[in-house]
């Protein structure tokens, strides 16, 4: 029904190598021991040096002994003639499965071996003299970072040296240019690689940022990532700093940069920055150039809502005074800033701003035009995140009358709709009318023939919903297994980046109905198959929800059958949360409370205590119900259920661990 989509940094994710089927076993390295390998090392590093300066016949006999070394033995005959190329292939091969299996020890041991070939090919290719090109030698880089990685940061900088003491700059500036491209590509692109982000750029960092270094772009590219890093992790001064560093003498600073003034509170002095960048008078009234520049720069504010926010409210009653509604960057706005409003909590801000583009769209386009119904379902999201869940109920129900008034149930408002109204009826106790409507639509969306298999999966889920109110686990399962077998495959599914994809739901509601009916150990597989395929994929960032999520679901799941792997997953999302968030997050409360339940569940109530006084400090800190001034009263009615439900939970683990009486 809608024609008009409203988004924002929206990504299309890119099947991932980990999708495909699974990676073979990396081939093993040969035997050799440690210092062999240092002699090894030493007679490449000599050989690299001579090749720099252009003493090709004093390198070739150390890269020889050197491959002598460190084998294997079998293959070092082979290459007394440098035809035999499929040495060189076979090594190739194994240091392709090492990486794939993300095994970076046997990655960086087999990127050892075919730079050493590629060394020796270099020295010895006959019609050339001097110094050796950069591009000849570059195989090293490769190996370096996976030195990094493996955690063999010695041996890595004994292999940048050489580069840093050529009299030519260009062999230092190309090994940091190389360094630079993977920290960024890591960072951006890594999925589980990630995490290993900072070391590498913080050894970059340390081995290219040095007095009379000649690589000044690639190091500013280092401090851009590190200040990613930093600002994910929550270090915004530190990240501040990091992006100084990052930027050029003399130029001004890079959106990210202004997007982390927002987040550290500095709103006035980054709007004056924007207005400067923009040929504004700072401190004057923001002009729809500026206004324009402040939307770029919120596409830099990652994670940080509350940066997104301060600077929507900011273009918000400029576009409203400027422009007119059919203006897409005006619709966009405001509908981008009330769903931040919904996400964090304060859905009564979002409503005003929703009531008036509903209101103007149907003005211009009628109240059943697509553009109006867009509308109506954002509204009646925030009117349900209120607590108002017989209004939000009419709103819903006003889309799915025009779905049986035309028999259409294909739109991605129809099916939201008839989601919506499940769950109002279910949050009011409604379970009867609930099962009544939800069988009455199953049985029109399965008569109906115009309807995708996507979009009749998301009917059968709303349909288990209400069924697993009513206590009908078993009919619920089988809703979940029908929805589920509509879909992909195990092997075919592809997670994409932030897209609802009924295939995972599929899988999610199913896995959580096999733990509500005591079968966890049959569950467990699908928790396990949905967070692989999500760090499968490059695409979504490494510490965002959805992988956070499905990693919070896999521990509940291994806790709830008494397994230490639960207890540990969910310590270092405790530990994560804590250092990223704060002690009094939602963020952590998102971790502690399913810990707790889950200790609960499986019969450690004991052990539960804790996680449940970490729920109960986050559910009743100010930071997390809000400014009860401004609150209304459905806010706060929902507040003192959730201190409620928390201080309940602790008073259950104290009771059943003995420590109550």
């Amino acid at each position: 029904m809608r024609t008009t989509v409203l988004a924002v940094g929206l990504l299309v994710a890119l099947p991932a190598q980990a999708q495909d089927a699974p990676a073979p076993p990396a081939v093993q390295l040969p035997a050799v021991p440690p210092e062999t390998q240092a002699r090894a090392d030493t007679l490449l590093i000599q050989a690299t040096e001579h090749l720099i300066a252009g003493r090709r016949a004093d390198a070739a006999p150390l890269i020889r002994e050197a491959i002598a070394l460190a084998g294997p033995a079998a293959d070092v005959a082979l290459l007394q003639d440098m035809t035999q190329f499929d040495v060189y292939s076979r090594w190739l091969e194994a240091r392709s499965a090492a990486m794939k299996t993300r095994d970076f020890a046997t990655f960086s041991g087999w990127a050892w071996r075919t730079s050493a070939y590629n060394l020796l090919r270099a020295a010895e290719r006959t019609g050339e003299s001097g110094a050796v090109k950069p591009d000849d030698i570059d195989d090293l880089f490769y190996m370096t970072y996976g030195l990094v990685l493996a955690g063999e940061e010695a041996r890595a900088r004994a292999f940048i040296a050489p580069f840093l003491a050529a009299s030519d700059p260009a062999f230092e500036t190309a090994f940091a240019k190389d360094m630079a491209q993977r920290a960024v590509s890591v960072q951006n692109w890594g999925g589980q690689d990630k995490p290993r982000a900072a070391r590498l750029v913080a050894f970059a960092i340390a081995a290219f940022d040095r007095p009379a270094a000649r690589a000044p772009d690639p190091v500013r590219d280092l401090y851009r990532v590190h200040g990613v890093i930093l600002r994910t992790a929550g270090d915004f001064a530190g990240a501040r700093a990091a992006f100084a560093k990052a930027r050029k003498p003399g130029t001004p600073p890079a959106d990210a940069e202004l997007a982390l003034m927002f987040a550290m509170g500095e709103v006035d002095a980054g709007i004056r920055a924007v207005q400067q960048l923009v040929g504004d008078s700072p401190g004057s009234a923001l002009s729809r150039r500026a206004a324009d520049r402040l939307i770029e720069v919120a596409g830099q504010t990652g994670s940080g809502n509350a940066a997104t926010i301060a600077i929507y409210e900011r273009v918000w009653p400029v576009y409203l005074r400027l422009l007119k509604f059919d203006d897409l960057a005006l619709q966009n706005a405001g509908s981008i800033l009330a769903n931040l409003y919904v996400e964090t909590g304060d859905p009564a801000k979002a409503e005003p701003i929703l009531t008036s583009l509903l209101a103007s769209a149907e003005k211009r386009w009628g109240p059943e035009s697509n553009g109006a119904l867009g509308y109506v379902i954002e509204l009646a999201g925030a009117v349900e995140a209120q607590n108002r869940m017989a209004e939000a109920e009419l709103l819903y129900r006003r889309i799915w009358a025009l779905s049986l008034r035309y028999d259409n149930f294909e739109g991605d408002d129809s099916r939201e709709a008839f989601a919506g109204i499940t769950r109002t009826l279910l949050a009011r106790g409604l379970v009867t009318d609930a099962l009544t409507f939800t069988a009455d639509g199953i049985a029109r969306v399965r008569k109906a023939k115009d309807v995708n298999e996507w979009r009749r999966m998301f009917y059968l889920l709303a349909r288990a919903d209400a069924l697993e109110a009513s206590g009908a686990l078993p009919d619920a399962e089988a809703h979940a297994r029908e929805a589920l077998a509509l879909g992909d495959s195990d092997d075919q599914m592809n997670i994409a980046a932030m897209f609802d994809d009924p295939n995972v739901f599929a899988r999610a509601r199913l896995a959580h109905l096999l733990e509500r009916q005591n079968r966890a150990a049959q569950a467990e597989p699908i928790r396990r198959l949905l967070l692989a395929k999500i760090e499968g994929n490059d695409m979504i960032p490494w510490e965002g929800e959805y992988r956070t999520e499905a990693l919070r679901a896999l521990a509940a799941n291994l806790t709830l059958q008494g397994k230490e792997e639960g207890a540990k997953l969910f310590a270092e999302r405790i530990a994560a949360a804590t250092r990223i968030y704060g002690t009094d997050s939602p963020q952590l409360l998102d971790v502690a409370e399913p810990f707790a339940r889950a200790l609960l569940q499986s019969g450690r109530p004991g052990a539960a205590l804790t996680p449940a006084r970490i729920a109960l400090a986050a559910r009743t800190s100010a930071r997390f119900t809000g400014d009860a001034a401004r609150a209304n009263l459905s806010d706060l009615a929902l507040a003192r259920k959730r201190t409620e439900a928390a201080r309940l939970m602790v008073e259950a683990a104290w009771k059943a661990s003995g420590a109550g009486g």
